[in-house]
């Protein structure tokens, strides 16, 4: 298996995230950080739940060599309400990861995740 090595310059600015030379981008790994299955997640807050109201928010976040979420690393690149984006970041603590892998080892992530949160109809 043949990977193509690509390297950014470290401690370059990228948006509101200064790259870090053990952070790594998804390109940069042989495998991504990954959900675990029955991992935490969001909870719809409850009076955008009443009022029928759907969003989401794009998040962004450092997943560690231990598959728990850096909640210092936290942004919300996008988001339709702050409301959604507290109960994101609510819940960033109690989801798990399998973490990326590089050359056999586990490293630290900086990936982008999309929360959804939609009523049935």
């Amino acid at each position: 298996k043949i990977i193509e090595e690509r390297e950014l310059p470290r401690d370059r600015y990228l948006g509101e995230f200064n790259a870090r030379a053990d952070i790594y981008f998804d390109f940069q790994v042989e495998r991504a950080a990954q959900p675990l299955p029955g991992s935490g997640s969001p909870r719809y807050p409850s009076d955008l739940r009443s009022a029928g109201v759907s969003g989401g928010v794009l998040a962004q976040f450092v997943v560690g060599t231990d598959g728990r979420v850096d909640v210092s690393t936290f942004k919300a690149v996008k988001s339709s309400d702050a409301r959604f984006t507290r109960a994101v970041l609510d819940a960033l603590p109690s989801m798990r990861f399998k973490p990326a892998e590089t050359g056999g080892a586990a490293v630290k992530q900086l990936i982008q995740q999309p929360f959804v949160f939609q009523l049935a109809k």
